[in-house]
């Protein structure tokens, strides 16, 4: 069984419409442009991603972690980038989705729909009706009206077999690849497309959707048990006790998924991911970081700061700060200068001081749309 779904983002304009980097722009939820325009694919199962272009750290793209695959220069022409990003893509992926680094209002949803129909057919794009009278010109003055029952405008992304971008690729022509895949005679499937999914051209084109903040705390104790491992952020530290619980017992990333549902105000851990359940016993607790982050994504919202503090008299954690502070980063898809690891001890109080178990704090801070009210 070969790869799925990959993706292609088109990242290699020189924005000169726009008057600068549009790619580089924020979004009202913190996101750049090309930034969100990646998640968004990534929430709609398309694995991994190539991005065409030379995008720079202005970007942010070193937080979408293993999803990009590669960064490859574009080409004079949309049809040379396109074959620079497929020759990073395996050979056995079935589909491949081409979409706009521009367009970053897109659903998962709809990428989902285009991916579904793709399997389908073998090329699927989204389409949406004509809505404005639509005319041929000769210069200033009209020439002959077009029948705009039949016509549809086309977005992205586009998905559509790996054998058959090959050859659109080779034909070198075209301003997307389903007007060249129709003229080789292959079938195009459509899927309704959404009036948001527009691509940025303009400054006027950005959203002023109004933002607000939300905070979570959390707070976790797990008790000693020298027969387990320690695991403290998703780190396993060897040579240490490790603490009691039903899964790895990662008492840093339990206290890290509460205050990120909490902000969300989507309840505890102990909800999502019931002690009582047989398949979370000794299960990584990155699954749940990972399920809490995607909670966070769903819900339009960007993580912006995390602040965690493990308490206890052991271990030692500053040989392991900034491994713990990296990998939690990572799970997160943050940049690292965006979490913060911090240890203190109870002078000898209380169960920690008594060293029968470690505890832990998070605050995360979230930005999330604004509510409106009816």
């Amino acid at each position: 069984m070969g790869k799925d779904v990959w993706g292609i983002v088109a990242a290699a304009g020189s924005g000169k419409r726009f008057g600068g980097d549009k790619l580089a722009r924020r979004l009202p939820n913190g996101n750049t442009v090309l930034f969100q325009a990646i998640k968004q694919l990534v929430l709609g199962g398309v694995e991994r991603i190539v991005v065409v272009g030379s995008p720079g750290a202005e970007h942010g793209l070193d937080a979408l972690g293993e999803a990009v695959a590669a960064v490859v220069p574009g080409g004079a022409e949309r049809a040379d980038s396109i074959h620079a990003g497929l020759t990073a893509i395996p050979d056995d992926v079935a589909l491949v989705a081409v979409h706009d680094g521009a367009r970053p209002f897109v659903s998962a949803e709809l990428v989902r729909a285009c991916v579904d129909a793709a399997r389908s057919t073998g090329a699927a794009v989204p389409v949406l009706p004509c809505v404005d009278t639509i005319s041929v010109a000769m210069g200033d003055q009209l020439s002959a009206p077009l029948e705009r029952q039949s016509l549809r405008r086309i977005q992205t992304p586009q998905v559509l077999r790996r054998n058959w971008l090959e050859a659109v690729c080779a034909e070198r022509a075209g301003t997307d690849e389903s007007s060249v895949l129709l003229r080789l005679g292959h079938p195009v499937a459509t899927v309704p497309g959404e009036e948001g999914n527009r691509k940025v051209t303009h400054p006027n084109d950005l959203p002023t959707q109004p933002m607000r903040h939300a905070v979570g705390s959390g707070f976790d104790v797990h008790r000693f048990d020298p027969e387990r491992p320690l695991y403290i952020g998703g780190l396993h530290l060897p040579g240490e006790p490790g603490l009691a619980g039903h899964s790895d017992a990662d008492v840093l990333l339990h206290a890290l998924v509460d205050a990120i549902l909490g902000a969300l105000g989507l309840g505890d851990i102990g909800q999502h991911f019931p002690p009582s359940e047989e398949r979370w016993r000794g299960a990584d607790s990155a699954i749940f970081v990972d399920a809490a982050r995607k909670a966070c994504d769903e819900a339009g919202g960007t993580i912006e700061h995390v602040d965690l503090t493990v308490i206890g008299e052991r271990p030692k954690l500053a040989p392991h700060r900034d491994a713990i502070r990296q990998r939690v980063a990572a799970l997160l898809h943050l940049p690292p200068s965006r979490v913060n690891i911090k240890a203190t001890t109870t002078e000898g109080l209380g169960f920690t001081g008594r060293r029968e178990g470690l505890a832990a704090s998070a605050v995360v801070s979230l930005s999330l749309p604004a509510i409106t009210e009816d």
